[in-house]
This record gives C-alpha cells, structure tokens and sequence, in this order.
C-alpha cells in the first residue's frame, strides 16, 4: 500500500520531470508536505508550495487514485486567489498533468500568445469557471 504522503512526492517529481524536458526550470520544493497548519506562521524559511517554476512561479501540487473527481481544499484556492501561489497542478491515478491558473493569468497568456504573432494555439485550452459564491456576494 502506497502512502499518501509518497504519492504526492512522487507527483511532484514527475511533474518538475515533465518541465525539465521542456526546457523549464524548477524545483520540488523538500518537506513541502510538512507545512505548518493553515493560518499559522511557518516555523522556517521553506516556501509554502510545493513546486517552484523558474524561481519565480509557486505552485501546489495535488493527486488522488480516484478517477472521478478531484477537489482542493479551500485553502489552496484561497492562495490562488491571493497570489500566494500561481498554480494547482493536478492529475487522476496514472493521467498526465492539469494546470489551474487565475483567469487574470489566463488572460495575459493569451495576450502574449496574441503579440507573438502565431496562427494556432499553443495546446488546446478549456476554461472551467467556478460555480463558488464569490466572497463580495452578500
């Protein structure tokens, strides 16, 4: 029986592996899965992500066996919201990897892949928006 906690490990692993050969730089963050609770000041200097892009990009990474669905917990979205990460990768047991971005960013992707001027996209691209209650709704 695989642990959870080495699942992940290796999620992140393969997922800094599938970047590196593309040509993209980054880093599994060590001990990312050993963070303090939410909402309690770290107790060193590692980030609070899971994957870092370029020194620069924060992501959290998360995979589940489960084939249906996968959810992630509020926390994270909320990070994403707040910029304290720029991304979620995701994937099913044995899938390739998903990336969930903010629509800002999604946005200012397609406006650099507008300026640069090519005639098809880079992948295919499906936008989800989220049936969540935005928090400025009464």
């Amino acid at each position: 029986m695989v642990k959870s906690y080495a699942r992940g490990r290796r999620f992140e692993y393969h997922v800094v592996d599938k970047l590196a050969k593309n040509g993209i730089n980054s880093r599994r963050i060590i001990l990312s899965g050993r963070q303090p609770a939410w909402g309690q000041q770290p107790i060193s200097d590692i980030p609070n992500c899971d994957i870092i892009v370029e020194e620069k990009f924060k992501g959290k990474a998360k995979t589940t066996k489960a084939k249906k669905y996968i959810s992630f917990p509020e926390k994270e979205i909320l990070e994403l919201e707040k910029n304290d990460v720029n991304f979620l990768v995701f994937n099913y047991s044995r899938t390739n990897p998903f990336v969930v971005i903010r629509f800002e960013d999604f946005v200012d992707l397609i406006k650099l892949w507008k300026a640069k001027g090519s005639n098809a996209p880079p992948a295919t691209v499906t936008v989800v928006e989220s049936n969540q209650p935005s928090a400025q709704s009464p």
